[in-house]
C-alpha cells in the first residue's frame, strides 16, 4: 500500500466511522484497524483524530470554493449565476453527504475555539464564502438583473446562512425535500426576492 493510498483509506474509514457512530465516539484505534493500518500511521499521516478532521474539512471547502468560484467566471449576470449558485450548493452537498454530516453534525467544539477563529486558514475559507457571494450579488446590482434594499455585505451573509441553515436541517434528516427540489426552491425565492419587478403598464386604480 502506498504512502498516498494509505492516507485516502484512513480519511474515507474515519469519514464512514465518523458519520456512522459521531466524531466523538470514534477512536483512532478503530480507524487505524478498519482502514487496515498501523494506528503509528494514522499518527504520521496525520497527527491525530483532529487531523483528520480538518484534513476533510479543508478537502469539502476547497472544492466548495472552487465550484463557485468557475461559476463566477463564467460571465453570466447576476441573475443567472444567482440561479447557478442554488444549483450547484445542493448538487455539491447531494454528491458529498457523508462529509456535510460529519461537518454539519460533528464539528467538535474545541476546534471551533482553536481553529475557526478570525485569522485562521479555516476562517479565511468560511469567509470567502461571504466574499464570493458578495461579487454574485454586485454583479447583478450593476448589471440590473439583481435589486438589493439591503448592503451587499449583508445580503450575501444572509444568502449564505439560509443556504447553510437549509443544508444543516437536511444532514440532520429534519427536512425531507429532496435535494433537487429545495435547490428548485431555493433558487425561486431568492429570485423572488432580489429580481426588479416590471412595473404593470396599467396599473390598478386606487379604490
Amino acid at each position: 500500500m502506498t504512502t498516498t493510498t494509505r492516507s485516502r483509506a484512513i480519511l474515507a474509514t474515519a469519514s464512514r466511522l465518523f458519520a456512522e457512530k459521531g466524531y466523538s465516539q470514534t477512536t483512532t484505534s478503530e480507524i487505524a484497524r478498519e482502514a487496515g493500518v498501523a494506528e503509528g500511521t494514522l499518527y504520521h499521516h496525520f497527527g491525530s483524530k483532529d487531523g483528520i478532521f480538518h484534513t476533510r474539512f479543508d478537502e469539502t471547502l476547497d472544492g466548495f470554493l472552487s465550484g463557485i468560484e468557475e461559476l463566477l467566471a463564467r460571465q453570466m449576470n447576476g441573475r443567472d449565476t444567482l440561479a447557478a449558485l442554488s444549483r450547484f450548493w445542493y448538487g455539491y452537498v447531494s454528491r458529498h453527504q457523508e462529509r456535510f454530516l460529519i461537518l454539519q453534525r460533528d464539528f467538535p467544539v474545541h476546534l471551533t475555539v482553536e481553529h475557526i477563529g478570525k485569522g485562521s486558514p479555516q476562517r479565511e475559507k468560511l469567509d470567502r464564502i461571504t466574499e464570493l457571494f458578495s461579487r454574485l450579488l454586485a454583479r447583478g446590482k450593476a448589471d440590473g438583473t439583481l435589486h438589493l434594499p439591503f448592503p451587499v455585505r449583508e445580503t450575501a451573509e444572509m444568502l449564505r446562512g439560509s443556504f447553510y441553515g437549509t443544508t444543516r436541517l437536511k444532514m440532520l434528516d429534519l427536512i425531507q425535500t429532496p435535494f433537487p427540489r429545495l435547490a428548485r426552491m431555493m433558487e425561486t425565492y431568492w429570485l423572488r426576492a432580489l429580481v426588479p419587478q416590471r412595473v404593470s403598464k396599467h396599473p390598478r386604480r386606487a379604490s
